[in-house]
């Protein structure tokens, strides 16, 4: 047979072109796990995998493609040369910053390196090719399972022995609008008919319309929901990802109060990776099937970019496994507290079902795809000229209210399943942001860093008509730190010693509560390799991914303190005060000499002492057992107006 025949062209080049597949598809992979280690997540091993499998096509297809290059002298060079040329093409069309060419390229690079690797096996034994390719996913795969498997997964629960909830116990049911910010609420004043039924479950009970978040990001924010403590007494932040087991956490109390704990999320920060699921009897991991970290899969992007995106970001089932739980409760069943994690609102927002992804606007999907990964690289560092920011500004807006939009109606399918069951007036049903957006505001987008209202004031509502009056609206400034004891104080059961903001519940009656208000972020490490010391030092303070931030909220004003470093070189200080009744969109910053200021500083001071919070330069620690309010510390903060 000639070796110019159509049969050998099609065999060398599927040949060629699977070899090299598989060698790619393991370097996307390897580079998927290790960034999975990198921040902690859950191994994801499912849609790791997944993700490996789909690039196997491409390696066959332009295998096939190029096959007549077999034909010509050197035809396996030139075929393997025009696949790497396409795989770089392929990475850069949908790459998440096209300046970062390391990122985007070494991928297929790296891959031609085991590629040639497994020539070169192939040369002395044959089946060594063969078996690397199916042995080197796996191992790659198995890295993380057994980082999962030392730390410990998911214990299975015996609820035979337990207590049973005192008669009357209502449910209780913590729904978080991921990435919500109150900005874009529509009872809050946003000018969009965003959020429909959040609204009208506020009219039901009471909106707190200056709900402060204390962290700018799910993980640091829900361990503070989880505890009742700020980042820097639970210890979860950027610069520790995990919830130690010192402090009881809210599904720990209410289990062992009598109640049947579960948690409903396609976050994956609320998975045993992070500590967050402690105390849950059960958990649906809708995360498992990654839909929402699709936007850092290369293989993902480029079958978005074809058209082929996912309808949500994991929403849906989510919504539907509370239906479906519900529907199979009987009326005597335990008294259930649920947890809701819907995460439409967060990036990539073009990552919605059509009817919600259009409701604010009428450009392209593929115009709305692109100004969404333009968004979502400036996220993660990379740099935006004028003529992308504009390009992207408008569409990002849209964008995030479709989202919105999407995880109200998503919200307002877990409020019809209670409704339905009979269920809803003996609920006590809270809904919040755990953090907010910043969509273009003073240059920034995402949430990762950005100590900007955008980010912090997130909506907060609390429904139980057994105690709660319906259309009730509290404006001054509370800690949404507070839902943890207002939860229990509504269900009539003890918080946990130590908890640093108390029930929000007195604050209905025009009492002192939800207090103090501070927000905290921690350094963002990957992002000060990412943009370089000479980009950082240039940043907007408020936005800096370098050092440490502490804000307090005292009624319109806002103290910011941050502390930073270069190296090893000494800690410095920096503080900006903003007064939020003249300076709403927090334009005009002033310095720590303001008067305001400086009364701000000396009460956060008192606050610092008398929570144990340690200073902006010490060592933060990794969480631990926080002590009871001393009675000098007590008698300091009432003095202030923070406690009553």
């Amino acid at each position: 047979m000639s070796n110019h025949s159509p049969r050998f062209l099609i065999t060398a080049g599927l040949r060629n072109g699977l070899a090299y597949g598989v060698a790619v598809a393991s370097a996307h992979l390897a580079w998927g796990i290790g960034l999975i280690m990198a921040t902690n997540m859950p191994p994801l091993t499912g849609f790791a995998f997944k993700s490996w499998l789909m690039e196997l096509p491409l390696g066959l297809l332009f295998g096939l493609l190029f096959c007549p290059l077999f034909a010509l002298k050197r035809g396996k060079l030139l075929h393997t040369v025009a696949l790497v040329l396409v795989w770089l093409g392929m990475e850069y069309s949908v790459t998440i910053d096209p300046n970062a060419v390391l990122m985007w390229g070494l991928p297929a690079l790296v891959g031609l390196l085991v590629y040639l690797a497994g020539g070169w096996l192939g040369r002395r034994h044959p089946v060594l090719p063969v078996v690397g390719a199916l042995v080197l996913p796996m191992v790659i795969l198995a890295v993380p399972i057994t980082r999962t498997a030392a730390r410990g997964g998911m214990a299975s629960v015996d609820l035979s022995g337990r207590s049973s909830a005192p008669e009357g116990s209502p449910d209780i049911v913590f729904v978080v609008l991921d990435t919500v910010r109150a900005k874009s609420v529509s009872s809050l004043g946003h000018d969009r008919d965003t959020t429909p039924n959040l609204d009208a479950f506020a009219a039901e009970g009471v909106l707190f319309e200056q709900a402060i978040a204390p962290g700018t990001w799910s993980l640091p924010a829900h361990a503070s929901l989880f505890t009742g403590h700020f980042p820097s007494s639970h210890g979860t932040s950027l610069e520790h990802r995990y919830l130690g087991e010192e402090l009881p956490t809210l599904a720990e109390t209410l289990r062992d109060a009598g109640y049947q704990t579960l948690a409903f999320t396609a976050n994956t920060h609320i998975s045993e990776s992070f500590g967050l699921i402690r105390g849950f009897d059960w958990t649906d991991q809708a995360w498992i099937t990654g839909a929402g970290g699709r936007g850092f899969t290369f293989i993902y992007r480029f079958v978005d970019a074809l058209g082929f995106a996912a309808e949500d970001k994991g929403g849906g089932q989510v919504a539907s496994n509370v239906e479906k739980w519900m529907a199979r409760r009987e009326s005597n069943d335990t008294p259930a507290f649920v947890f809701v994690n819907f995460l439409e609102a967060h990036f990539p927002f073009h990552q919605l079902p059509d009817e919600f992804l259009h409701a604010y606007t009428k450009e392209e999907e593929s115009t709305l795809r692109d100004a969404s990964q333009i968004a979502f690289g400036a996220m993660f560092g990379r740099a935006l000229d004028d003529e992308e920011l504009a390009y992207i500004h408008q569409p990002i807006l849209d964008m995030y209210d479709s989202g919105v939009k999407y995880s109200d109606h998503l919200f307002g399918r877990v409020i019809e399943a209670y409704r339905q069951s009979g269920r809803l007036d003996d609920t006590i049903f809270v809904v919040l942001g755990d953090h907010g957006e910043m969509t273009g505001e003073h240059g920034g987008h995402g949430h990762s860093t950005g100590m900007y209202e955008e980010n912090l004031h997130v909506p907060l509502a609390f429904r139980y008509p057994a105690k709660i009056a319906a259309g009730q609206r509290v404006a001054t400034p509370v800690s949404t730190v507070g839902v943890f004891a207002s939860l229990l104080d509504l269900a009539s059961q003890p918080a946990p010693a130590g908890v640093q903001v108390t029930s929000l519940v007195p604050a209905l009656e025009g009492r002192v509560a939800g207090q103090p208000v501070l927000s905290e972020h921690f350094e963002e490490v990957m992002l000060l390799r990412r943009y370089g010391d000479e980009v950082v030092d240039a940043m907007d303070p408020m936005l800096s991914p370098r050092g440490r931030h502490r804000v307090l909220r005292s009624g319109p004003h806002k103290l910011v303190e941050r502390a930073f470093r270069m190296g090893e070189e000494p800690w410095e200080y920096q503080t900006l005060y903003y007064d939020l009744s003249s300076d709403p969109d927090e334009m005009s910053p002033q310095g720590g000499d303001h008067p305001e200021a400086v009364r701000l500083a000396a009460e956060l001071d008192v606050i610092e002492g008398a929570l144990g919070l340690p200073l902006l330069d010490g060592e933060m620690g990794t969480g631990g057992e926080v002590p009871e309010l001393s009675a000098e510390a007590e008698e300091q903060l009432r003095a202030l107006g923070y406690i009553e």
